[in-house]
């Protein structure tokens, strides 16, 4: 068979247009690219637009996500504040002003139904984001957008929106929350490391939180 052969140039021609759209994203492909093995830690920079103050907030720190059902966000900057979420269970420490919760998540609240949606995309859990949200995955020239809107909302209040963003063939880089009363929180999610060892750190995480209860 030689170059000049046009069954060859045909099936060249067949495959490049096949080829891309093999490799685009879809909102499976980027829910089970979020879902952690083992553990995932993510770094985080996040900022808050809140429109009853002049400045933005901004903060950082890391995301753990571990399955079946544990999220654990660790702020460390501007002071350190440390929520877990296992299941349903919610646990909230500030060392700080020596304030310690540990409570049910409850969805009726928008920053608890904040929490939850984190909970689930952090464990590509969309069995759990097609119940309670709206979603609309876009594929993009140099990635992909997923827009989510919560079906359930107080009567008269927007509802909670996110916006998940991230590049072609990668997880979320960019997540954006919208609550009800127009206050914005934008994340940038950093490369992520996974393995035992960041299960470990998780667990060690955890249980400083269960001494403090």
């Amino acid at each position: 068979m030689t170059l000049n052969n046009p069954i060859l140039h045909a099936a060249l021609f067949l495959f490049s247009t096949i080829q891309p759209s093999l490799a685009e994203d879809n909102i499976d492909t980027v829910m089970a690219r979020m879902k952690p093995e083992i553990a995932v830690k993510i770094a985080y920079q996040e900022t808050r637009y809140m429109g009853l103050l002049e400045d933005d907030w901004q903060g950082s720190g890391f995301l753990y996500a571990a399955p079946p059902n544990t999220l654990l966000k660790q702020q460390l900057k501007p002071y350190i504040e440390t929520m877990a979420a296992e299941g349903r269970q919610l646990t909230y420490v500030k060392p700080d002003t020596q304030t310690f919760h540990q409570l049910q998540l409850d969805e009726s609240n928008s920053m608890m139904a904040s929490l939850a949606v984190f909970q689930g995309i952090m464990m590509g859990n969309l069995q759990y984001l097609r119940h309670h949200y709206q979603l609309k995955f876009t594929p993009l020239e140099s990635g992909w957008k997923l827009v989510m809107i919560a079906k359930e909302h107080e009567p008269g209040e927007e509802p909670i929106k996110i916006i998940l963003q991230g590049l072609q063939q990668q997880a979320a880089t960019q997540l954006e929350l919208i609550l009800p009363d127009g206050d914005r929180n934008s994340y940038l999610l950093q490369s992520a490391q996974q393995g035992v060892d960041i299960k470990q750190q998780m667990l060690t995480v955890l249980q400083e939180l269960g001494g403090n209860i």
